[in-house]
């Protein structure tokens, strides 16, 4: 019967295949196989994780703070061009709230 190797284990010995190097003992194996069996099960847990909420906040306050940084965003486009690092982030935290605003009920 073959056994499936994990990409990680097959990377492993097609490089010694190619390097003419003996593969290594199964004890030396051992904690490669152990780590990436560790991983896998850390990737299981992670995608089991439930979606992330966003934060509880009203239709209303996400509206106001949302007007707040337009305002502020066009202050700042009288003195800046929008690729100015503090129009970008007033950009970005307008992107969240528009986000989480879609996503409310």
């Amino acid at each position: 019967m073959l056994k499936r190797l994990s990409p990680v284990a097959l990377a492993l010995a097609l490089v010694l295949t190619a390097c003419e190097t003996p593969a290594p003992a199964k004890s030396e194996a051992s904690p490669l196989a152990q780590r990436v069996n560790e991983l896998e099960h850390r990737v299981e847990r992670l995608e089991a994780r439930p979606a992330v909420q966003p934060p509880l906040r009203s239709k209303d306050e996400i509206e106001a703070h949302i007007k707040s940084l337009e305002a502020e965003r066009a202050k700042l486009l009288v003195d800046y061009l929008p690729q100015h690092p503090a129009i970008r982030d007033i950009d970005r935290r307008l992107d969240i709230l528009n986000t989480q605003l879609k996503m409310l009920p």
